[in-house]
């Protein structure tokens, strides 16, 4: 072989070899586990707040995510009954209608035991995490610019 050509391979084995063992170090990187948001409030009253409404809020979302199955698996049979359809779709929203009943209750309690600096701050930030996706970024991000 050349002496050019052992060159190229030589350089080409190593670059695969860096990239096998970079693959591997990150792989092997202990990524930080962030505990849950509940835990990271410092305010107590808003953690106090989270874990009671995560205790009480779990059993209305059980019960809304199993109507929504039902729903689901209703609607994967060969035939479907269009009344049993609308019944399904009450019972799914009533579900729902609870759940939010409850998270906003829970808020109201929640507000009253805060000042009304703490109350922009905690209400400001679960403002910010209940926009939708495209509020928060209305332009979508690009890699490439396209020039025209």
């Amino acid at each position: 072989m050349k002496n050019h050509t052992i060159k190229i391979l030589l350089i080409i084995s190593l670059a695969f070899n860096i990239a096998f063992l970079g693959g591997g170090i990150f792989r092997s990187i202990k990524f930080r586990k962030f505990p849950p948001i509940h835990e990271r409030i410092k305010n107590e009253k808003v953690r106090n707040f989270m874990e009671r409404r995560k205790e009480i809020g779990s059993p209305l979302r059980r019960d809304f995510y199993k109507a929504k199955d039902e729903f689901m698996k209703a609607l994967t049979k060969p035939e479907i009954d269009e009344a049993e359809m609308q019944i399904l779709i009450d019972e799914l929203i009533a579900k729902q209608n609870a759940m939010e009943r409850e998270v906003g209750n829970s808020m109201i309690e929640l507000r009253q035991q805060l000042s009304d600096k703490e109350a922009k701050e905690i209400f400001g930030k679960f403002q910010r995490w209940m926009q939708p996706p495209e509020e928060k970024h209305p332009e979508p991000r690009r890699r490439l610019k396209k020039n025209n």
